[in-house]
């Protein structure tokens, strides 16, 4: 028998996604046109008429409310979505302070930065139970379920070794070994935004100016993360129509509708 008989034609599995922009950019409501989308919720996100797990308020309860998702033979929603990420990383920090032992003083510690005796152990255990929870949700993918991480946005500095250190917008986590945890091991990070141009005042200042348009930029980009495994272009508008035509997940599940 040859090596060669082994081969297969590998088949397009469901996307696992990171969505973020600024409040109230509609992050929810794009998350909530997949197809039959169960939120898993951390924090309330006031959108009506969604299918959704009561907001959870400890990670234990999201760990255990994932699990016994993926105990269930046949699960009848087709995409699953963490509302938010942010709020479930404040959770992780908080079972992390709870979960170390005390500092040299015998006295509870009250800082990530000091749990587990401090020099980045707290930050490492809680971006290993980012993992440890993210490698559960993957297992959904095998089942042809769509993940999404909704995420709030923030301003951190990157710091660069060819140029000047600068600002980029990213997911809102307590460290960089938690943010790339839905950055690296995701299909494509979504950077939700008002669509904007630049324009010129009589006085010679260039000013950016924002339409009323919601967009997605799925492009690499050094203004922001953002990235995508679907060959997508660098500006699509924020609906899931419009994502779904790049997604070849998708595309398969729309021709076997037709038959």
């Amino acid at each position: 028998m040859s090596i060669l008989d082994n081969i297969i034609t590998t088949k397009p599995g469901a996307p696992r996604i990171t969505v973020y922009g600024k409040p109230g950019i509609g992050k929810s409501t794009l998350a909530s046109q997949f197809p039959d989308p169960l939120f898993l919720l951390t924090e309330d996100n006031e959108l009506p008429g969604i299918q959704a797990l009561p907001v959870v308020h400890t990670f234990t309860e999201m760990w255990n409310n994932v699990k016994s998702l993926l105990a269930l033979e046949e699960l009848p929603f087709k995409t699953l979505v963490v509302d938010s990420i942010s709020k479930l990383d404040a959770l992780i920090v908080e079972y992390t302070i709870d979960q170390s032992p005390p500092g040299k003083d015998k006295q509870a510690v009250k800082t990530i930065a000091q749990a587990f005796g401090g020099y980045g152990a707290g930050f490492e255990k809680a971006a290993s139970l980012h993992r440890a929870l993210k490698s559960q949700f993957d297992k959904f993918k095998e089942r042809g379920i769509t993940v999404i991480y909704i995420s709030h946005l923030e301003i951190k500095k990157f710091k660069s070794p060819e140029a000047e250190d600068y600002d980029i917008l990213s997911i809102v986590m307590n460290s960089d070994k938690s943010r790339i945890v839905y950055i690296d091991d995701v299909d494509a990070v979504l950077y939700c935004k008002l669509q904007s141009h630049t324009v010129e005042t009589d006085s010679g200042r260039t000013i950016v100016k924002s339409t009323d348009n919601r967009v997605i930029s799925a492009g690499m980009n050094d203004v922001h993360v953002s990235k995508n495994r679907f060959n997508m272009p660098a500006s699509i508008p924020m609906t899931f129509e419009a994502l779904c035509k790049y997604i070849p997940f998708y595309k398969g599940l729309k021709h076997d509708k037709s038959e």
